[in-house]
């Protein structure tokens, strides 16, 4: 079976940054970049006063294609083998069903650095990944440094 890496993006910063690390996995490893942009629903139902129109289903998914086809690319102008893979739900628990769908060697995922009260409140998509993925993760905090867990 060929060696695959997941490379989740929400098309920020952080996931750019994991994105560069991933890469290095995936050439030394000669491994396939799986490229996966979850579409949130929870975003879907989002509405408050003055905030932006609520979004759908579809507006979220549409936003999710757009992320994993750009990291597939940019595997690919890495040298990569890659393949964009949209999934919608919940983003943590649609990485970790696909890694163990997959059979994936590892994910390697962007964090956002934020600890205390910040984090207890915004909770953290890649914190849920680290507790629930069957398979070995590798964190990229915001200065590019690596964790495994």
């Amino acid at each position: 079976m060929p060696n695959s890496i997941i490379i989740p993006t929400d098309g920020s910063k952080y996931a750019e940054e994991a994105a560069e690390v991933g890469f290095e996995f995936a050439t030394k490893l000669d491994a396939t970049v799986h490229a996966v942009a979850v579409g949130d629903v929870s975003l879907a139902e989002v509405s408050a006063v003055g905030a932006a129109p609520p979004q759908s289903k579809d507006d979220v998914t549409e936003i999710a294609i757009e992320w994993a086809e750009e990291l597939a690319a940019e595997a690919e102008r890495h040298g990569l083998e890659a393949e964009p893979v949209v999934r919608t739900g919940t983003p943590a628990e649609e990485i970790a069903d696909y890694a163990a769908e997959l059979d994936a060697d590892m994910i390697v995922i962007g964090t956002a650095g934020r600890t205390g009260l910040r984090k207890r409140i915004l909770g953290s998509v890649t914190d849920e990944v680290v507790r629930t993925a069957p398979v070995p993760v590798v964190t990229v905090r915001p200065d590019g440094s690596v964790d495994a867990a």
